[in-house]
């Protein structure tokens, strides 16, 4: 029988486990531990078939008292863990984005640094300072040329130019309130930021770096967290920070829908096709199967003791 050329990673972040879902149905068939606590991101890597998966430690943002220093390493192929990259003396990797560069760029929140992996070897190959130890997410724009860190109760956004030698920081937007999210768009030249305190949605030039409007959230009672950009930047989805309720927008940010999930709903991906959305609930242990044409909850299955992201991935 050959091996599956796609499939469906979960990072169950309170059963500190990966899960490997069927695509179709969303069933566990496989589960990796042996994680330390918490693992909370992941990042695919298609080109080498393996996905890193941080781990930040036991607490959340802002409240991490043991925070992790390692970096887990998923064979995508085999399904099994390869091993850890340990980044001592740095803590708490979270966010992490593939640059044009081919290189790894992560957030380690409270050593105030973006950690810089060549991922043909899993070894650290640089490391830029940032002026903030709450630089909690990354977002890259698709030219590669710049990354921007969301900064979060500090309420700015650092700029990185990553066209020079080690990286070199050119700003810090000041922004009208904390932040919450960030994410760039693959099809246009601007990135979206979350308000921490008000269902608020910031769309800032790319170029200029200048806020360009704000979109309000109708729906949203509280402040939205995570922004994600379907592969091609033609759907957007927010979601809400501990509030069961997601909006989703087309590439030019006009909105389409808003949609009720389970609790605590944390991050999401678009199938490869963007006829799909799943949401997963951290609270509920569940994700919520979103069919984009009706914009409805079709299929609520349970997965793990509660995931904070997941990912299809295509092996080349």
């Amino acid at each position: 029988m050959t091996k599956a050329q796609s499939g469906l990673i979960a990072v169950d972040k309170q059963g500190s486990n990966v899960l490997f879902l069927n695509p179709q149905t969303f069933a566990v068939e496989q589960q990796l531990n042996a994680f330390p606590p918490r693992p909370h991101e992941l990042l695919i890597l298609p080109q080498h078939n393996k996905a890193y998966v941080p781990i930040f430690g036991d607490g959340i943002h802002g409240d991490n008292p043991h925070p992790g220093h390692k970096i887990a390493v998923i064979d995508l192929v085999k399904r099994q863990l390869s091993h850890f990259i340990d980044i001592r003396p740095l803590v708490s990797p979270h966010t992490a984005r593939l640059g044009r560069d081919g290189r790894v760029y992560i957030c380690c929140e409270n050593s105030a640094t973006i950690l810089v992996i060549d991922p043909d070897t899993d070894q650290p190959v640089d490391q830029i300072a940032l002026p903030s130890h709450n630089s909690h997410r990354l977002t890259i724009l698709p030219s590669g040329r710049k990354l921007f860190t969301e900064n979060e109760e500090d309420a700015t956004i650092t700029v990185i130019d990553l066209c020079s030698a080690h990286g070199e920081v050119v700003e810090n937007i000041l922004m009208p309130r904390a932040i919450n999210g960030i994410a760039a768009s693959s099809r246009y030249p601007y990135l979206v930021a979350t308000d921490a305190e008000r269902p608020l949605l910031y769309v800032l030039d790319a170029e200029s770096h200048r806020i360009r409007h704000h979109l309000p959230l109708p729906g949203h009672k509280k402040a939205a967290q995570v922004a994600r950009f379907s592969e091609d930047g033609g759907l957007l989805v927010v979601i809400g920070d501990g509030e069961p309720i997601i909006t989703l927008f087309d590439g030019m940010l006009t909105p389409l829908k808003q949609i009720h999930v389970g609790n605590k709903p944390m991050d999401g991906c678009f199938s490869p096709d963007n006829r799909t959305l799943l949401i997963a609930n951290e609270d509920d242990g569940t994700l919520s199967v979103i069919d984009i044409a009706t914009g409805k909850v079709i299929a609520t299955p349970s997965v793990g003791r509660g995931c904070e992201v997941l990912s299809y991935f295509t092996l080349s």
